[in-house]
């Protein structure tokens, strides 16, 4: 521009050409591979004016009357896909198969899902399919895989009762220079121990939240004892001078969690404590078959995100177990996990009969159609909206706040600071 203040009480002189521009090309007539529609951003950039041209100094402590797009709603017009893929709010799909003998293919686009033996066929769009999930035997087409690699369609394979055998994925979101500041900072007890504090703390404020809230609903059962015993901990876990103490403080507060939520069950899902691989009790099987479900979630964000999901800095590391998984599922674990057992056995949707005898290790697991129907709801559970992270002013999903904490993650492991990671706290 050539004029001296072009943002005192002036429009830029490039606004108006830029924006037109834009609102010319988007509300083409032309076809578009989006079949003549007009995109949906398109209606949020030209459908109102740039400044509210009204107002004599529009950039001067003044609101611009600028119209944005909502955050993340970019499929809101898409119809569900499948049973148990994201409906509203968020871009990511996950597609999860329990049939039995299920052939996956890609034809034309498309996802095909078939079962000849039980007469089943689903065909689903491709385009926002984030990750798919097999539980139990299935066989892949080469084109399959292929496709999959190229779309950074990430496929986890685990067993009907959750065993994981191994994932499908494509090396393209390698982050080789943020990984080696991750083993290194893995390393570093002073970040580890922030870190740590941190997520710990965080995870045991939410099993607080979570005793309350569903005592509220039990007023004949009192857990007003085990959350004080909780609340002292939390002074005694910021004073830790290392990982050892801070653990242990945590396992001190799980069994008082444990002891106040065993309270609260419905009596033909009583149990005595945390037990699992395998799960000795039916809640105790509903907990350990969520922990799955959100682990692999976790995982698929960190990988998204460039990080190593095996080097962790809470948890001991171990073969083949991916540690920072464990790490950042600390504070979702009572968030999800267990207030979705907590409301499927208390309004009758996870029944008692639900579940098979005993395996020969006395593992107890829920039934081939059951565990159809848990998996629905805890993708319901995943899609919720809330407004729990600290660091932005707007509701979104647990499974893209999922995806916005390992981004944190990522931003604390670039600046050495643990700091940046603000845990979810639940109210």
């Amino acid at each position: 521009s050539n004029k001296k203040t072009p943002l005192r009480g002036r429009k830029p002189s490039n606004f108006k050409t830029v924006f037109s521009s834009i609102g010319t090309i988007l509300n083409s007539n032309k076809k578009t591979p989006l079949r003549g529609r007009k995109p949906w951003y398109a209606t949020y950039l030209t459908k109102a004016p740039l400044v509210n041209s009204n107002k004599k100094t529009p950039l001067r402590g003044r609101k611009l009357n600028v119209s944005y797009p909502p955050p993340f709603q970019l499929h809101s017009n898409r119809k569900t896909l499948f049973k148990g893929t994201e409906k509203r709010g968020d871009k990511v799909s996950f597609i999860y198969i329990y049939e039995r003998g299920a052939k996956v293919g890609v034809q034309n686009n498309c996802i095909v899902i078939e079962n000849e033996r039980e007469k089943l066929k689903r065909t689903l769009p491709i385009e926002g399919i984030e990750g798919v999930i097999i539980f139990g035997n299935a066989s892949l087409s080469s084109n399959c895989v292929r496709q999959f690699m190229e779309r950074n369609i990430n496929l986890t394979w685990l067993s009907s009762q959750g065993k994981f055998f191994g994932r499908l994925e494509s090396t393209r979101n390698v982050n080789i220079h943020r990984q080696r500041k991750q083993f290194s900072l893995g390393e570093n007890k002073k970040f580890c121990l922030g870190l740590g504090k941190n997520i710990i703390m965080a995870k045991v404020k939410n099993q607080i939240s979570i005793l309350r809230r569903y005592q509220r609903n039990r007023p004949d059962i009192s857990v007003q004892s085990d959350i004080e015993a909780m609340l002292k901990i939390l002074p005694t876990m910021q004073r830790v001078k290392s990982m050892e103490e801070l653990m242990g403080q945590e396992g001190i507060a799980a069994r008082y969690y444990f002891k106040g939520l065993s309270k609260m069950v419905e009596p033909e899902f009583a149990f005595t404590g945390r037990n699992k691989q395998p799960p000795k009790d039916r809640f105790n099987s509903l907990l350990s078959f969520a922990y799955t479900l959100i682990m692999y979630d976790i995982y698929t964000a960190i990988v998204n995100r460039g990080m190593n999901p095996y080097a962790s800095f809470i948890h001991n590391i171990r073969q083949g177990h991916p540690a920072l998984c464990s790490d950042l599922m600390e504070e979702w674990r009572a968030v999800i996990a267990d207030s979705l057992a907590l409301n499927v056995t208390s309004r009758g949707i996870v029944k008692a009969s639900d579940f098979q005898e005993p395996d020969l290790e006395g593992g107890i697991y829920l039934n081939h159609d059951s565990a159809k129907k848990y998996i629905g709801e805890y993708e319901k559970k995943v899609r919720r909206q809330a407004q729990y992270l600290p660091y932005v002013d707007y509701s979104v999903s647990f499974r893209r706040a999922i995806e916005m904490q390992c981004q944190r993650l990522a931003k604390a492991i670039e600046e050495g600071d643990p700091e940046i990671y603000q845990p979810v706290i639940i109210r």
